[in-house]
């Protein structure tokens, strides 16, 4: 799973959380920062971006049983902004 999270009260620096479990989530891995990119776009900084993009985020795992999230970041609820991702190796 992924989840977003502000940066320890800051509102203007979210991050990308993934962790994954092996027993149907019984248990589960430590918290790992997938939106870790600190450039690329003036929205986003060393502590996270400024906003999401839009409502909408998806996760996937492949037939190879890596997994990759995908997510909306930008200055804005409403934009301009990009769509990034993450990818297990």
């Amino acid at each position: 799973m992924w989840f977003a999270q502000t940066n320890g009260g800051n509102h203007d620096a979210w991050n990308i959380w993934y962790r994954s479990s092996t027993d149907g989530g019984v248990t589960w891995a430590a918290a790992v920062n997938i939106s870790d990119a600190i450039s690329g776009a003036g929205y986003k900084t060393a502590a996270g971006f400024q906003e999401f993009y839009g409502d909408f985020g998806e996760i996937a795992i492949t037939n190879t049983g890596k997994t990759i999230g995908v997510w909306g970041e930008s200055f804005s609820y409403t934009g301009p902004g990009g769509t990034w991702f993450n990818r297990q190796t």
